[in-house]
Parts: C-alpha cells; sequence; structure tokens
C-alpha cells in the first residue's frame, strides 16, 4: 500500500487511470472529439506524429482538428496498458475574454472527462480507477509514476 502524504499538490486532479489497449483510447477519444489527430509527447517534449508506439512516461495527445480553441485527450503511457487520462483545451493567446469564459471552458474539460470516464468503465475491456484510489504494485514504481504525471500535468495546465 502507498503512503499518502497531506500535501494534496502530489496527486494531480482531474484525471483517472486505466488499464487498457489504444484501440479503446481511441475510441474513447471519439466519444468527446468530433475530428481529431494522434501525437505523441515524448519524453524529451518534443510533439511528433505518432506512430503506433507509446514508451513509458511518453503521452498520446488526440487533439481536435480544429482551428479555434482545440480540444485534447492526453493519455499518459505508466506502463504495459496502463494509462493517466486528463483533458485540456487551448487557451487564447490573449487569454480568455471574460472569466465566465474561462468557467465555461473548465466545465467543458470536466464533463468530457466524466464522458471519457463513464465509456472506460462501460468498456469491457478498460478497468477505470480515480488517481487517489489508485495503487501501483510496488512503492517505487508509484513515486516514478507520480513524477511523470506531475511532468506531463505541468505542461498541459491551462484552464486550471
Amino acid at each position: 500500500m502507498v503512503e499518502r502524504e497531506a500535501n494534496s499538490e502530489q496527486y494531480p486532479e482531474g484525471g483517472f487511470v486505466v488499464e487498457t489497449d489504444i484501440n479503446t483510447l481511441r475510441k474513447a477519444a471519439k466519444k468527446v472529439l468530433v475530428n481529431f489527430n494522434e501525437f505523441l509527447l515524448s519524453k524529451n517534449g518534443c510533439v511528433e506524429p505518432f506512430e503506433g508506439r507509446v514508451e513509458v512516461g511518453e503521452s498520446l495527445i488526440f487533439k481536435e482538428d480544429i482551428d479555434l480553441l482545440p480540444a485534447e485527450v492526453i493519455a499518459i503511457n505508466l506502463g504495459p496498458n496502463s494509462w493517466y487520462i486528463f483533458t485540456a483545451s487551448e487557451v487564447p493567446e490573449t487569454g480568455f475574454p471574460t472569466t465566465r469564459d474561462a468557467m465555461r471552458v473548465a466545465e467543458s474539460e470536466r464533463k468530457k472527462t466524466r464522458i471519457l470516464q463513464q465509456f472506460l468503465i462501460d468498456e469491457k475491456q478498460a478497468k477505470v480507477t480515480l488517481v487517489e484510489e489508485w495503487e501501483p504494485d510496488r512503492r517505487v514504481d508509484a513515486a516514478r509514476i507520480l513524477s511523470i504525471i506531475k511532468d506531463v500535468r505541468h505542461r498541459f495546465t491551462r484552464c486550471e
């Protein structure tokens, strides 16, 4: 069992862990994104075209194929068929015109996450766990995985 510290910043909010394959992730992304392209965010931070393989610590990004504020589903590879999933949307360079607009985008992200999570829960090929309840097999894995999640989430904190 992994000991949890009182520091809530250690555990990212808004995402969940799922054990499934890439094809099931793709089907889930289709539930919240109309048309999308797939990219790989490598460990060194470079965004590259997705060519079918994702290493541990890399992220598969499903990005809407639209010009204005495209939404993204980000799947961080935690291990064989184990992923941390969250959503993000681009923020205009000048920011949102009003706080209300920013709140609408944030609510949209929460809704997309709920839809993704429910779809994957309903899939027989997927096992969904909330991040707060997920326990890696070993303590060493837990520290490494939390580091991976925090590093990638830091790059995608746009609407929070």
